[in-house]
């Protein structure tokens, strides 16, 4: 669906979620990600393109611990206003959900470039069913570095799409650089809660958008007012969880561009082999589910994991050393 784009802080507690959707980009096809820009061909991954070119909606291979990921090329000028991406199914997914679990949670991982002179703006919005309310969302500027939140907001009386700062002046992205970003909205108040580096913990506000059904989410590259050149985004590892209090990452849980680890055999079926190429000293480790629930924390090193008794599926290692911290996704079979 078309849409318009309109410009203008809590303690976390580890709940029973329900994953709803994920999206690695693993299994796609490196390339065009879509046939038509129309919005009304769905291509990989039934997702749909809308504005710009084909050509500026790719697969591309990241390698390393991201292996594939989705990479998103925005506007040369000011036109057009905003390039989307998207693929329907959320209203049905929300529909499955848990009751009480009434707090949509997102949490993707984000690449930052080299610096930039470009106004774009790179966003993961969540919209309401008329495309005109974002019930949740984060923007990147590449000229600022600035990553900031966005929400459907009564300001005075004046009820408008608005951005937040996470922090005090504005949180600033260092360049070359994967970050884990999350949002999240809670149906029922319209509380709206952001978490990323760099934050003490997630930071929100109270939206106006509360009882509005979780519709859509979309990777969009807006133009940016006097834009006069380009820039590309890439993103990668999104959850969408079902949750009924914040779960978000802490604001530290990110993926670094430097690799701290190696894990193997990965899949495993019980040990998990752990390497540290760069020899760093090792502060703790963690393994999680895919629900968030921690399943072992470990102050230091130890060069083997047991998993043998956990059951088959998806797991989140984390090894944080002084000056980085890695996530690796753990298969068990």
């Amino acid at each position: 669906m078309k849409k318009t784009l309109l410009f203008t802080l809590l303690t976390a507690t580890f709940v029973s979620a329900q994953t709803l959707q994920t999206e690695d980009f693993n299994s796609y096809t490196v390339g065009n990600v879509c046939t038509s820009t129309a919005g009304t061909t769905a291509g990989q991954g039934s997702y749909y393109a809308y504005n710009g070119a084909v050509t500026d909606y790719q697969i591309v291979s990241e390698g390393g611990v991201h292996d594939k990921v989705l990479q998103i090329a925005g506007p040369a000028s000011t036109t057009p206003t905003a390039l989307y991406l998207w693929k329907d199914g959320l209203p049905t997914l929300w529909g499955t959900r848990t009751t009480g679990n009434d707090i949509i949670e997102i949490e993707v991982d984000l690449y930052v470039g080299g610096a930039s002179t470009s106004k774009n703006g790179h966003l993961i919005y969540l919209y309401d069913s008329t495309g005109s309310k974002v019930l949740a969302g984060l923007r990147f500027v590449p000229e600022t570095g600035v990553l900031a939140g966005v929400a459907y907001y009564n300001n005075a009386g004046t009820l408008n799409n608005y951005s937040f700062n996470l922090v005090t002046g504005g949180l600033t992205l260092a360049a070359n650089s994967w970050y884990r970003i999350g949002m999240s909205y809670n149906y029922n108040t319209g509380q709206v809660l952001w978490n990323a580096p760099g934050m003490t913990g997630a930071a929100g506000v109270i939206g106006a958008a509360s009882t509005n059904v979780p519709t859509e989410i979309d990777f969009v590259a807006s133009a940016g007012t006097s834009n006069a050149s380009s820039s590309t985004m890439k993103w990668d590892n999104m959850t969408v969880k079902a949750t009924s209090t914040n779960t978000l990452l802490p604001a530290q849980s990110f993926q670094a561009e430097i690799e701290v680890f190696t894990a193997f055999p990965n899949p495993t079926t019980g040990i998990i082999n752990i390497d540290t190429p760069n020899n760093a000293e090792v502060k703790n480790m963690q393994l999680v589910d895919v629900n968030g629930r921690v399943i072992k924390t470990i102050n230091g090193f130890v060069s083997q994991l047991d998993i043998t008794s956990l059951s088959n599926g998806v797991y989140m290692l984390t090894i944080e050393t002084a000056t980085a911290k890695e996530t690796k996704k753990i298969i068990k079979n």
